[in-house]
């Protein structure tokens, strides 16, 4: 094994990462992007649009990268809501974000040690994370859009480390949805169609980006989700596997959050939110879309705190 690899892998293994693989930085992405944005399937998420040049040219995020090498970190299978109302398995414990930057941080300390110049993201920037976890052969894109991996399925976040040095390269893994379609079948409203999800249709999206109140229909079909949507992830067959690695005690849920009811929520005033949001990827949506999503699946009817 390439002996910077070799040290890559060692570190990110002890940091936590489950998986790591490396691609090109000038891989092809195609036009599926650029067609994906041109039919309006981003919504009113204008930030894509912006960052396009950015997304299929990592030159102009790091100039001189020659590779985009990706990790894959576990978060948790199982919901761990005893009151009622949904919130995504990504977004039960601690924000990501801020866990994962550190992780990163000590991967960036060790390509330097190696002469190499680095990026480092988790969503958080102008990569196209998905594609080259699968050209770094990860897994591949599933029917949902997803990276789905032969041993851990969806449930993981990618992390991103664009770097100046030139590593050897994985290669991408075949494609393994076969006939499958149980993820667009699962579709609450429709927005899954061969490896694309229509912002416009999807609960995820409704339910976090969106700043203003979703349609009739799809309010409809938010049921009991109070933040973000499962729905695809939980037909996959690749998820129903056992979880290849332990979940990271920080991306559990807290007990108070997880039993809090909706109606509880709802009459938490701002600050309130706030703090008893902290450090939650939730409390970014604010305290009033948070408040709409239990109004439009009806809580405040249905459930009483």
């Amino acid at each position: 094994m390439h002996p910077i690899r070799q040290a890559l892998e060692y570190a990110a293994a002890a940091l936590g990462f489950s998986g790591l693989g490396v691609a090109d930085a000038a891989a092809d992405q195609g036009h599926k992007l650029e067609d994906f944005i041109s039919s309006g399937k981003h919504a009113n998420m204008e930030w894509m649009v912006r960052h396009l040049p950015a997304r299929l040219n990592p030159q102009l995020v790091l100039p001189g990268v020659r590779r985009v090498i990706i990790l894959t970190y576990e978060y948790p299978r199982q919901d761990a809501r005893s009151a009622p109302g949904c919130i995504a398995r990504y977004a039960q414990g601690e924000d990501y974000h801020k866990l994962l930057a550190t992780k990163l941080a000590d991967l960036d300390e060790t390509l330097q040690f190696y002469g190499g110049t680095q990026r480092c993201f988790t969503d958080s920037g102008p990569v196209s994370e998905r594609f080259f976890a699968a050209q770094a052969g990860l897994g591949w894109i599933g029917r949902n859009g997803l990276l789905i991996r032969p041993r851990g399925g969806s449930y993981c976040f990618l992390a991103s480390i664009l770097t100046t040095l030139e590593l050897p390269v994985d290669a991408p893994m075949q494609n393994h949805c076969g006939n499958c379609h149980r993820c667009e079948q699962a579709c609450p409203t429709g927005a899954l169609h061969e490896g694309c999800c229509d912002a416009r249709r999807c609960l995820a999206y409704w339910t976090i980006e969106a700043k203003s109140p979703a349609p009739a229909d799809i309010a409809e079909a938010q049921q009991e989700r109070l933040y973000g949507c499962d729905a695809c992830q939980e037909a996959c067959p690749w998820n129903h596997r056992p979880a290849p690695h332990r979940t990271d005690p920080h991306l559990l849920m807290p007990a108070p959050l997880a039993a809090a009811s909706p109606a509880g929520l709802a009459k938490l005033e701002n600050d309130e939110f706030q703090s008893f949001l902290a450090g939650s990827p939730i409390r970014r949506i604010g305290h009033e879309h948070l408040r709409r999503n239990i109004e439009n699946c009806n809580f405040l009817n249905k459930h009483r705190s």
